[in-house]
């Protein structure tokens, strides 16, 4: 092999190289960013999944034979819903939690449904909603015995 025909690497083929490595690295810094996403809105999700099961307990422990004192629960009007404790004490309570929590505009409510599937039990649902650009929530539908007090 002649030394004279060896010239190196000329600058268009340079220009290609570092042209294909930006474009990985752009790929992979999107990438990055997709997976911060994903990751807090997994948090976010659990976070809501764990706030809607605090209530559901609360309802169970403090609702007793009466969980229906809990069917107008809304945390963005405690006062205003006519609730008597230990409800009241439960909805500012876990509202306070709520915003705590950092979850962006979060907010909380229940229904509950007496005597549904069956006597003496109550379908008690609870929604954990949040997000400030686009809504997400959380719905946690549970059965609960009324019978025991």
């Amino acid at each position: 092999m002649n030394i004279k025909n060896q010239k190196g690497f000329t600058l268009i083929e340079v220009l290609i190289s570092v042209f294909l490595l930006s474009v990985g690295l752009l790929a992979v810094a999107a990438m990055q960013t997709t997976a911060m996403t994903g990751s807090t809105s997994s948090n976010n999700t659990t976070l809501s999944s764990q706030l809607a099961e605090e209530m559901v307990d609360r309802i169970r422990v403090n609702g007793g034979s009466a969980p229906n004192i809990y069917g107008t629960l809304d945390t963005a009007n405690c006062t205003g819903l006519g609730l008597v404790d230990p409800a009241l004490g439960d909805c500012t309570q876990w509202r306070d939690r709520l915003q705590s929590s950092g979850l962006p505009g979060v907010t909380g409510t229940v229904t509950v449904v007496p005597d549904s599937p069956i006597s003496k039990t109550a379908t008690v649902t609870v929604t954990v909603t949040w997000g400030l650009t686009g809504t997400r929530s959380t719905r946690l539908i549970t059965i609960i015995e009324t019978w025991l007090a």
